[in-house]
This record gives structure tokens, C-alpha cells and sequence, in this order.
């Protein structure tokens, strides 16, 4: 589980009809809920799958032609929201990855967009959505974490 960011491109023109100016709007970064379950167990993740939705698909590995297929199932937005609410309270392993983003949803809801509801975010709120995206990478990064002690 983690928190995707998309950096939406340039700067984009537009022009609500010939008679108005052309305005340009900055496009900002848009940081969204993700959540992907694998596993090589397709039967597993097919009940799954029928229960909760998402996206099914099968893994490649090219570099390692050996290994047994494997499939994963991912989520997104909104639909990674409801499964967090389900998950939420059987989580162990993954307890500080769920709380931190049920803080992003929290932040997130305070949007502030810079001109009108479809201007670029304030970039306050880019550094602070970036700043969690940054934590729950860190969250996420394998192999032993900085100030790990065990040997």
C-alpha cells in the first residue's frame, strides 16, 4: 500500500470559448491511494478479485524467467479507500503504512487550489502530500530500516 505520484506534465493552455482569453493553468502533482495485493496463487486472488474489484492482471518478470507466474491486484482511489476501511482493522505488518494514509485522507480532503476549484494546488499542500509520499515509501523500502539494531 502506497501513495502513487502523478506529475500530470507541463503547463497546459486553455480557452473556455474564442471570445475569452486564453489562460494557462500549471498543472499539479496528483497523489492518489494505491494498494496492490500479489501473490502466484491466481484461485486466491481471482476470490478475492470477485469480492472487492480492482484491476487483475499477471506479473512479468523478464529477468527472471524461472520464477512462477505471478499475479497481483490493485486498487486505486477511491475503491483503495473502501478496501483500507475493510483491511484496516486485521492489519499487523502493515499497521503504520494504513494509519499514515488514513492521515493523507484526512489532509487531503483540505484541498487548496490557488484562482478557482480547478486551478493548481497551493504548493503548501504539494510539499505536504509529498512529504507523505516520502514517509510511506520509507515505510514500504525493503531490507533492514536506519537505526535497525538487528544483527
Amino acid at each position: 500500500m502506497g501513495i502513487l505520484r502523478i506529475a500530470n506534465g507541463k503547463p497546459k493552455a486553455y480557452q473556455r470559448s474564442p471570445a475569452h482569453p486564453v489562460k494557462i493553468y500549471n498543472r499539479s502533482p496528483e497523489h492518489i491511494i494505491r494498494i496492490q495485493v500479489a501473490n502466484t496463487n491466481l484461485d486466491g486472488l481471482k476470490a478475492i478479485h470477485e469480492s472487492y474489484g480492482g484491476s487483475l492482471k499477471a506479473m512479468t518478470a523478464p529477468n527472471r524467467p524461472r520464477n512462477r507466474q505471478a499475479y497481483k491486484i490493485t486498487w486505486n482511489s477511491r475503491r483503495a479507500e473502501r478496501v483500507l476501511e475493510i483491511v484496516g482493522p486485521y492489519l499487523i505488518l502493515k499497521r503504520p503504512q494504513h494509519r499514515l494514509l488514513l492521515e493523507f485522507l484526512q489532509l487531503r480532503q483540505k484541498n487548496k487550489r490557488l484562482g478557482s476549484t480547478h486551478g493548481p494546488l497551493d504548493p503548501e499542500v504539494i510539499a505536504i502530500r509529498d512529504d507523505f509520499h516520502k514517509r510511506i515509501k520509507e515505510l514500504n523500502r525493503k531490507g533492514p530500516k536506519p537505526g535497525d539494531t538487528h544483527a
